[in-house]
């Protein structure tokens, strides 16, 4: 069994356990070979909303959702906020925040611009699921992958090592345990997966980086699975 086929048969588990899944996922902190979201853990009602707003374009840089952070909502009742207020808060040059973040964001109506350079968000929507999860699968090296796993918590709310039942003795679960990286255990004759060590939800390093995350789910087959199209 490779690398790759690991993954693919976890994922196959996961979807029939009610997971909706994407693999390798890179948020700036190494690839995640398996990202998950239970489809009850997605927010409906915020995800009805983005929908309605035509918010349909995935948003696959985190700038964008640094930039939304010190943006008021236009349903706020607060007053629009300059470029500079937005150059002193993100530290971004002035040319490439007001021509590829600003406007990118504006074109795709996640923003509005009024009197000048002064902005709302359109996005009362945030965040669009509760809880994601990180998987980092290896066939060996078990200390190579708790590295990588104990990187995804910069955006994940829990995260997993997973390895094949014939090897899985070696991993050290006391470090796991020591870090809230979870343990899954993979045995491929029965092709079931078990977790025999639970990583606790906690929130992520990064909002922003969750935020991107997500982004990887969105667009029109999670609204179908969420029988919102």
């Amino acid at each position: 069994m490779t690398e790759k086929t690991f993954v693919k048969k976890l994922e196959n588990i996961f979807i029939t356990e009610g997971f909706l899944t994407k693999k390798e996922v890179g948020v700036g902190y190494g690839v995640a070979d398996l990202v998950l979201v239970r489809k009850d853990k997605f927010n409906k009602q915020n995800c009805r909303l983005r929908k309605n707003y035509g918010q349909l374009t995935r948003l696959l840089r985190e700038d964008y959702f640094k930039i939304f952070k010190h943006l008021p909502d236009e349903n706020s009742g607060h007053d629009p906020v300059d470029l500079d207020y937005l150059i002193e808060k993100t530290h971004l040059s002035k040319s490439f925040l007001k021509y590829n973040i600003l406007r990118t964001l504006e074109k795709k109506e996640y923003i509005k611009k009024e009197n000048g350079d002064f902005y709302f968000r359109v996005n009362g929507w945030m965040p669009i699921a509760k809880e994601i999860i990180a998987i980092e699968a290896k066939m060996r090296n078990w200390k190579r992958g708790f590295v990588q796993a104990n990187r995804y918590r910069a955006f994940a709310d829990r995260v997993y090592l997973a390895f094949p039942i014939e090897v899985a003795h070696l991993v050290d679960k006391r470090l796991l345990k020591r870090h809230n990286v979870g343990l899954i255990v993979f045995d491929a004759q029965l092709n079931r997966k078990k977790i025999t060590l639970l990583s606790r939800r906690v929130e992520p390093l990064s909002e922003s980086k969750k935020n991107l995350a997500m982004e990887f789910f969105w667009g029109r087959q999670i609204l179908r699975q969420l029988t919102l199209l």
